[in-house]
């Protein structure tokens, strides 16, 4: 009886040393990522649709906020008062692939494919279907700067 507690403690600990947890490991390029997305509001300066003029915001436009715990909101804004018009509006928000280059925010629904993330920079292109496993899904392109 012994030695079965014993095989039944050893399978345990072999059990559970082989599992990896990913949770809150992340290695240098997700990181940089997490930083560079996190690190400032990005207000939307462009917007194309297909079957539409594109559409470039200079002076109002939707303000992107990215929380490092995964919530996040948006709100449409003035930026040059910072007059808010309406109420923000809160998401949560993940990465769904393993090299952090789709979002998926819950609120809209939406699979943002990044395109481009820099300090100055985030294009993205937004579908309703994840972008990697249905690529000719409909999209829209959408470019942001930092709000400073």
């Amino acid at each position: 009886m012994k030695h079965i507690q014993l095989l039944i403690i050893i399978l345990s600990c072999v059990l559970l040393a082989s599992c990896e947890e990913r949770t809150g490991y992340y290695d240098a390029d997700q990181k940089e990522i997490i930083n560079l997305l996190t690190g400032v509001e990005w207000k939307q300066t462009y917007e194309y649709r297909p079957d539409f003029e594109p559409t470039e915001y200079r002076e109002e436009g939707r303000i992107y906020k990215f929380n490092v715990n995964g919530t996040g909101s948006y709100k449409w804004a003035n930026w040059n008062d910072e007059t808010i018009k309406g109420d923000p509006v809160y998401f949560r928000w993940t990465f769904t692939t393993d090299n952090f280059t789709v979002i998926y925010i819950d609120k809209s629904e939406q699979f943002c494919l990044i395109d481009k993330l820099t300090p100055s920079e985030l294009s993205v292109t937004s579908a309703f279907q994840d972008p990697v496993l249905y690529p000719n899904t409909d999209k829209i392109v959408c470019r942001f700067t930092p709000l400073r």
